[in-house]
């Protein structure tokens, strides 16, 4: 189990960050650009290049279904459930 974030714009990493910490969860932002992420070998940060939704893209290609996805992009989380077949 791993957390994807879609982390363009996302306003609650911190708070992963804190989560994935207690529960020691890998986390894998990823975005267009890089970022600066804590220093902890949970987390890491996957940039990608390419069209609009390429990080999206990157999302749903890597998503397995006991992976939880942390995104307000409606679209892809409807991606993920399809891909998944989870549930919302």
């Amino acid at each position: 189990m791993k957390i994807l974030i879609d982390a363009d714009g996302c306003p609650v990493k911190d708070e992963v960050y804190k989560v994935a910490e207690r529960y020691q969860l890998r986390v894998v932002l990823v975005a267009n650009k890089w970022m600066k992420i804590p220093p902890n070998p949970l987390f890491e940060m996957q940039v990608v290049s390419g069209n609009f939704d390429a990080a999206d893209d990157w999302i749903v290609e890597h998503a397995e279904i006991s992976d939880i996805a942390v995104t307000t992009d409606i679209l892809l989380a409807e991606r993920l459930v399809k891909k998944t077949g989870a549930h919302s």
